[in-house]
């Protein structure tokens, strides 16, 4: 691959394939003049023409692991293009803490789009849209990408904005875990929800295990046999908590997605009843890449982000995101997981909180 630099990414063009989006990323984030702070800062660093090294998305590696501590410590506009800061709006998003010190990105509007409700779209195969129900989201807005997908999830669907409660994370995790405390800002949510799935026409619910099945338990029958589809995200989903809300919503079709605020959203192939199987999740094509590699704890990250496990191996999940907006190589996830293949397409299963002595994963109510 041969990187010319241009002040212009002529982004109509036809993209065939991850290397040639790959190609377009590299030349807008490292133009000379118009290019991204952080990876001109970064190149000069490595002493090297990253557009040169990079042939392809196997050479990532090269660029060593992305310290996502910098996305706390440095304005938003360090990772943005500057041809990109001049020519579109851009959407914000902040993570939700469960590491540590929020980390915040932005996507352009269709970025935006395809990370968070066309890939939904595609996975849910919804038929858009429906005349009759309505969304419950159960989850954190604000500064939180997530509830701005919810919006538009609901919008595209229903063509109508979702009922939503909103949570903050950040202060449920400053509360002690058992405490009063906890249990009444939980209970707080769940009264708000409860008000709205008696007067409402709820149809639909966005939310995470640990609130849905709080609802559960607080629902009428007929207001759960009413639930026909339930979208899980947020954390890590058990088999036992998969086949509990099946059980609890026995006319929903489920569907999990697993990602975050910095990539974007990965689905299971189809929404489907609980099976007992664990289940898997694929990135959608072009703009995310995920990988699954060595935990050899003897190895570098650098030697461990060359060594991708087998299939059926378990492994630290690896991220990287070709945006025009952002470009996020080598992101070492907090989480390890089940590294799968079908039809040729690459993905991950049972992703679960890496044991780290740096960070301790809390997940809590998202």
């Amino acid at each position: 691959m041969r990187c010319v630099h241009v002040a212009n990414v002529a982004w109509q063009e036809e993209v065939v394939g991850v290397s040639d989006l790959l190609e377009k990323i590299l030349k807008l984030h490292l133009h000379p003049v118009s290019g991204t702070p952080y990876w001109l800062e970064r190149e000069r660093e490595l002493g090297f023409s990253i557009c040169q090294r990079i042939q392809s998305v196997d050479d990532l590696h090269e660029l060593g692991p992305f310290n996502l501590q910098l996305l706390y410590e440095r304005p938003l506009e360090d990772f943005i293009p500057a041809a990109v800061l001049r020519r579109h709006r851009l959407i914000t998003g902040e993570t939700g803490g469960a590491t540590g010190a929020a980390k915040t990105t932005a996507y352009t509007e269709d970025e935006f789009q395809a990370a968070f409700v066309e890939s939904f779209l595609s996975a849910s195969s919804w038929k858009t849209p429906v005349n009759k129900g309505h969304w419950l989201w159960l989850g954190p807005s604000g500064p939180h990408i997530i509830g701005k997908a919810a919006r538009q999830i609901a919008l595209v669907t229903t063509g109508c904005d979702g009922f939503s409660v909103d949570f903050d994370p950040r202060w449920y995790r400053m509360l002690a875990i058992g405490s009063v405390a906890r249990q009444r800002y939980l209970d707080h949510l769940a009264g708000q929800a409860s008000r709205i799935i008696e007067q409402q026409n709820i149809c639909y619910l966005f939310s995470t295990p640990v609130m849905l099945m709080e609802m559960a338990r607080l629902m009428h029958e007929h207001h759960r046999q009413r639930v026909k589809f339930i979208y899980l995200g947020g954390m890590p989903v058990s088999n036992a908590i998969h086949n509990s809300l099946g059980e609890a919503f026995p006319e929903a079709q489920l569907l999990i997605g697993y990602g975050n605020t910095l990539f974007g959203v990965s689905h299971e192939l189809k929404p489907h009843r609980p099976d007992n199987a664990l289940p898997a999740y694929y990135p959608p094509a072009g703009r995310l890449v995920m990988r699954v590699v060595s935990m050899d704890e003897n190895k570098s990250d650098m030697e461990r982000l060359r060594q991708t496990v087998d299939c059926g191996q378990r492994g630290q999940v690896v991220m990287h995101r070709l945006d025009r907006s952002c470009f996020l190589a080598n992101v070492m996830e907090r989480d390890s997981a089940v590294r799968v293949v079908t039809g040729g397409l690459e993905g991950l299963a049972d992703p679960q909180p890496i044991q780290n002595k740096q960070f301790n994963v809390e997940n809590g109510i998202y």
